[in-house]
């Protein structure tokens, strides 16, 4: 059903996405490596599950899942394994990769490993260990995730890193265009036996910005919770505010928080950089950073100069987020 909240799993549920699933099968059947990137609720996570499953492949959610000890329990408890079984000691694993590439991967050879969330890995080990693999075994990975940390590493290496050479190509997915919204929400209705009123679709399709997430909460509340137009767009807002915030508050810890919360609500309204450039008492420097930082995790675009944020659930959240914390 569309217009279930939990990730697509299956490939009749993956509403529009045949082109990026043919591209995804052909990168992979030829041997690459993939990253499939793409805004928050732009459907990543159901693309690279429903290629798991539809490909007897195992799909790895690292949220949460610290360093390098984090990311072999969760492989290995996706395999049904402990690593006690496989005689993995994970106090000397980074001595020993040879060794811990062959008791987790080993059991995986030819098939297509997903890790989720890659970004939330915070250990450089995970490169060597990656390159091992590379070298060593017929092992097909696709990481999805946030372009920072781990995740910016894998993608663009340095000459000196482990993976120079070695990095995957990159699957982008994009929001949907207004048609595909409306066709979206009317599929999801007919899957209801739902007969939606047409003005409430154009104001959906036209507030929600083309976020497949957040027009599938739309469609939950108005089928499944049975409320009617203006509470279900509320309670999407709502609902999506509060995903936001808490990503937000996570992805703010450690840096100046003022000032990125500073540049995102004037990118809320569309912003240059030379009114960010007056507005701020920072070089240039350090606002490129924070600029490029903001790119690389997909919450900004920019167009000539020009930077705004294209999420309208994003543009609600920043107005409320405090500077300081």
């Amino acid at each position: 059903m569309l217009f279930d909240l939990h990730p697509k799993e299956n490939l009749k549920d993956l509403f529009d996405r045949e082109t990026e699933y043919n591209t995804l099968s052909e990168l992979v059947n030829s041997g690459r490596w993939v990253a499939v990137l793409g805004k928050r609720m732009t459907g990543k996570t159901s693309l690279v599950k429903t290629f798991a499953k539809e490909n007897d492949g195992i799909y790895v959610n690292l949220l949460g899942a610290g360093g390098i000890e984090g990311f072999a329990r969760r492989l290995g408890a996706t395999g049904g394994f402990g690593l006690e079984e496989i005689g993995i000691d994970l106090k000397v694993v980074h001595l020993k990769w040879g060794k811990l590439a062959e008791g987790l991967f080993e059991k995986f050879s030819n098939k297509i490993i997903v890790l989720d969330e890659v970004q939330d890995i915070a250990s450089p080990h995970l490169l060597k260990l990656l390159k091992y693999v590379w070298d060593t075994y017929r092992v097909r990975i696709i990481f999805s995730g946030s372009c920072i940390g781990l995740m910016r590493r894998i993608l663009e290496p340095s000459y000196t890193s482990s993976l120079y050479g070695r990095e995957p190509a990159k699957l982008v997915l994009k929001t949907f265009t207004p048609e595909l919204s409306r066709n979206f929400l009317l599929e999801g209705f007919k899957q209801y036996r739902v007969r939606p009123n047409p003005d409430e679709i154009e104001e959906a399709v036209e507030k929600l910005n083309g976020y497949v997430g957040w027009l599938t909460y739309y469609g939950n509340f108005r089928c499944v919770e049975k409320m009617d137009h203006q509470k279900a767009l509320q309670a999407t807002i709502r609902r999506g505010v509060a995903i936001i915030k808490g990503e937000l508050e996570n992805f703010l810890k450690n840096r100046r928080r003022d000032l990125y919360v500073k540049v995102l609500r004037m990118a809320a309204r569309g912003v240059r950089w030379s009114e960010l450039k007056d507005e701020l008492d920072v070089n240039n420097k350090v606002l490129r950073d924070v600029l490029q930082t903001l790119l690389d995790v997909m919450i900004l675009d920019a167009e000539n100069g020009y930077y705004q944020t294209s999420d309208p659930i994003l543009r609600e959240t920043v107005r409320k987020l405090p500077i300081k914390r």
